[in-house]
């Protein structure tokens, strides 16, 4: 029997199972990329964090902003459940990396009460501007201000108010010129002395100047017109502006004059107050503590027209005692509680922080501490909507508000149509792949080389953790290959020396024949 045919096959069999490739596909998206460039930022500890000093195999990269309330924490709580999810020695082989795309509002304070928030330790960098461009463009992260802006902006924090009996309404933050004065007053230490006429505040008294009982002069409200580049009175009363559009405000003797006044920081959106004396002499306050739970309670509430009353404690700062002039009873038998909304659980959860430590907040709630904290309604700009023949804001947002005061809250990409705060049109902005705002990408790294891709923030976290491991398992493989011969090599090997013993039989059995 000719035994060339079996020799040839016998041989194609080893060297095709010696070219077989071992490593799978990922579920992420796989990138072919060379390394990212080396960096130095500074984590929330305020320490340097440079790229190339850790030693972990594996980088997982998540780019987010802590004004974000939505897209953000959910990455960073998925993220967190991956972390928890990996095998001990896996997770010493993996470093968790979180980079901030707002540089300007996020300080290593900000990033610390970010991470202490969510319950996690890996370093969330921030750095100056310059350097994290290069940081993005080294990505292939494209960070649009706008967009973050107009994240932020139609990310309105909101209070749930739950009454006594059980009914909930949901509050925007609204606040109003008296909210203004009222907190820069307390911070700066002034005296406010006030009546309430007329459904408005009227300011009677400051830091012991009276108006006099003659009228001969009186304190008056100005606001800054853009326009004409100065102070001028204001022609509602103090309650009816708006602390949003007019975050600079001056009490004004109405015999001072207005024209010495310095015109305010448009840069700053901080607010402020002024205060111009009888006699010229003037000061100035800008708020100076971070937007927490207080701010948001009093804007919300002032807004609705309804009381939120707190008493101070010099060591532990602001005690609600009331909400729309109900107390909190002197027996105690309830008493008002601060809940906040855990956007990974999609539920309430009772603050562990006081009104003054829940700093940039999202979504909170005040309830009596009897309520069943599952009964609060979920915040509507959350609510899945599902009704498929509702027409609400075109179907490009949620309707916020009640009232007059009803209005859409659009999508990313859409804004009132003009003259109609019901409905959202296109901005006509083209969205851009991987731009950071609403959505954003999280990378798994081979080292320094992003490896997969991960959009969005509605991915699994099994999944994620299923490439991170994977990722893992190549590297295991591939510093195996290189100190011990592998089943490739070792199938190739064994293939080449069968069919150099098969050559040798049967060039002997060839002499014997001859």
């Amino acid at each position: 029997m000719d035994r060339k045919p079996v020799i040839a096959i016998v041989m194609a069999l080893f060297l095709l199972l010696a070219s077989i490739p071992s490593v799978s596909g990922y579920t992420g998206h796989q990138l072919s990329r060379t390394e990212v460039l080396d960096f130095t930022l500074t984590d929330q500890n305020n320490e340097n964090f440079t790229f190339s000093q850790s030693l972990s195999d594996v980088h997982v990269v998540a780019f987010i902003f802590t004004e974000c309330i939505d897209v953000c924490p959910v990455i960073t709580q998925s993220l967190k459940l991956v972390q928890e999810g990996l095998s001990d020695s896996d997770a010493q082989e993996v470093e968790f990396l979180s980079i901030s795309v707002d540089p300007r509002r996020d300080t290593p304070e900000r990033l610390s009460t970010f991470t202490q928030l969510h319950g996690v330790d890996w370093p969330h960098l921030t750095g100056e501007a310059e350097v994290l461009s290069d940081v993005y463009n080294s990505f292939g992260i494209i960070v649009q201000e706008d967009v973050i802006e107009a994240h932020i902006a139609n990310s309105d924090p909101t209070v749930t108010y739950v009454d006594t009996n059980g009914n909930a309404t949901e509050l925007m933050f609204e606040p109003t010129g008296w909210t203004t004065t009222e907190t820069i007053a307390e911070e700066a230490n002034w005296s406010i002395n006030s009546s309430y006429e007329l459904n408005s505040h009227v300011i009677t008294g400051i830091n012991g100047i009276e108006s006099p009982s003659d009228s001969s002069w009186y304190w008056s409200l100005n606001t800054y017109n853009e326009s004409s580049s100065a102070w001028e009175e204001s022609l509602v009363g103090i309650d009816e502006v708006d602390a949003l559009e007019n975050p600079n405000i001056v009490w004004a003797a109405s015999n001072a004059n207005l024209s010495t006044l310095p015109m305010p920081s448009l840069n700053d959106s901080n607010p402020s107050v002024d205060i111009l004396y009888p006699d010229n002499s003037s000061e100035s306050h800008t708020l100076q503590s971070e937007f927490s739970a207080y701010h948001l309670t009093k804007g919300a509430f002032a807004g609705a027209d309804m009381n939120a009353s707190f008493s101070t404690d010099p060591t532990y700062g602001h005690f609600l005692d009331a909400l729309d002039d109900v107390h909190n009873p002197s027996n105690w038998s309830w008493h008002w509680s601060l809940y906040s909304w855990n956007m990974s659980g999609d539920g309430w959860e009772y603050s562990t922080v006081g009104v003054d430590d829940l700093v940039d907040p999202g979504y909170i709630a005040w309830a009596p501490n009897t309520t069943d904290v599952s009964k609060i309604p979920m915040p509507e700009s959350l609510q899945p909507n599902n009704d498929p023949d509702t027409e609400a804001c075109n179907g490009y947002g949620w309707e916020m508000g009640s009232g007059a005061g009803k209005h859409c809250m659009c999508d990313e990409g859409y804004e009132w149509a003009e003259g109609d705060r019901l409905s959202c049109v296109s901005t006509g902005e083209v969205e851009v792949e991987f731009s950071i705002g609403h959505s954003t990408i999280t990378y798994i790294m081979d080292g320094m080389t992003p490896k997969i891709a991960w959009t969005g923030d509605s991915w699994d976290a099994d999944d994620f953790r299923a490439d991170v491991e994977q990722l893992l398992s190549s590297q295991s493989s591939s510093s195996d290959s290189n100190t011990i011969p592998g089943m490739t090599f070792v199938v190739a090997v064994t293939g080449l020396t069968f069919a150099a013993l098969v050559v040798h039989i049967h060039s002997d059995d060839e002499e014997e024949e001859a």
